[in-house]
């Protein structure tokens, strides 16, 4: 069969189109999408052609639709369903330790056709089933949620302290949302140049900090709008990915803190082992996702209004491809998702 689709070309020509895709067999579902969110990584794609095994290419890995043929049996038709966006290899010593630490991982969208299209085949291994009455506008966050979830599992406790964000786009949003529903009452602040943006964070519960002296790494404690004299983070979150950000957290974290990176920034920076030791600081990575989809789309079930400010924008399958071009150049306030239907 063929499905309307977004293609993009080797020359990195994003065009509405269509594409075949197979029938689904056992095994396997055909998803009928409804959203599909943009990702930081979907963008990098569309400037640079990385990752991508295939051409013309159907990005798009955060997705969430409806069960339209199960050859097997195995979800009902019509079952709101999220897609795992994961494609480990299964073979390599990280996988047999956990699937976000496979050596050859790569994504729905790069590997295979994505969601960025009416249709979607689709393993039946890699659909999470929503509960009755899901929102799918808003179960279309759970695979970001996922890696938030996963990048807030790798701290070892609560933070003694306060926390910082750098960078408060979705991802970062999402770590804000998940710290303070794994510790209430923990004090985030949040590192935003972008006005809107920190007006959302804001709103969230979030305390702004210095926006955009920390975004040029100046952060001298106590000048101009840098952080304020005396404050020490006990946990900063790298969700911004610019230049020299993580030199601006490792500044930022306290004696003894944590600073997680949670961001894709292929910039080398300078790093002083001699300032690790002497102050305790422990630097976290963190990539995708291991368990945490089907939990975060209970969360997303069950407390949907908590997320539901993080969507600010959803653009039809055929505007998509001026809207995301725009996105290359201008940041949007929140997540964008992309509708393929008018109904």
């Amino acid at each position: 069969m063929r499905t309307d689709a977004l293609l993009l070309d080797r020359d990195l020509k994003l065009v509405l189109g269509s594409r075949d895709i197979d029938a689904p067999v056992p095994g396997e579902v055909l998803v009928r999408v409804a959203w599909a969110g943009v990702c930081g990584s979907d963008l990098h794609v569309l400037a640079s052609g990385a990752w991508v095994a295939y051409w013309p290419a159907t990005l798009g890995h955060e997705v969430a639709g409806v069960v339209e043929k199960c050859p097997g049996g195995e979800i009902p038709l019509g079952v709101t369903v999220v897609v795992d966006s994961r494609l480990p290899c299964g073979e390599c010593p990280g996988c047999s330790r956990a699937p976000s630490l496979c050596h050859n991982m790569t994504w729905l969208g790069e590997s295979r056709p994505g969601g960025f299209a009416r249709f979607l085949v689709v393993p039946v291994t890699s659909v999470v089933a929503c509960p009755d009455g899901t929102e799918a506008a808003i179960a279309v966050l759970a695979e970001p949620l996922s890696v938030a979830m996963h990048a807030v599992s790798r701290l070892a406790a609560r933070p003694p302290g306060p926390a910082l964000v750098l960078g408060y786009g979705p991802v970062g949003a999402l770590v804000h949302l998940e710290l303070v529903r794994r510790w209430p009452g923990l004090a985030v602040f949040v590192s935003e140049p972008n006005t809107e943006r920190a007006e959302l964070a804001l709103a969230l519960g979030a305390q702004v900090v210095a926006g955009p002296a920390l975004a040029t790494g100046d952060i001298a404690a106590g000048t101009g709008d840098g952080v304020p004299a005396g404050r020490e983070f006990a946990l900063v979150v790298d969700a911004a990915g610019y230049p020299q950000s993580l030199v601006a957290a490792s500044r930022a974290v306290a004696n003894g803190g944590t600073v997680l990176v949670v961001a894709l920034s292929g910039q080398a920076v300078p790093v002083v082992p001699s300032e690790l030791v002497e102050r305790a600081i422990s630097i976290v990575g963190c990539i995708g996702f291991d368990d945490e989809l089907p939990q975060a789309v209970g969360l997303l079930a069950s407390a949907p209004d908590r997320y539901r400010p993080l969507v600010t924008e959803a653009v039809l399958l055929e505007e998509a491809p001026r809207r995301l071009a725009e996105m290359g150049r201008r940041p949007s306030v929140g997540k964008v998702v992309v509708r393929p239907w008018r109904d």
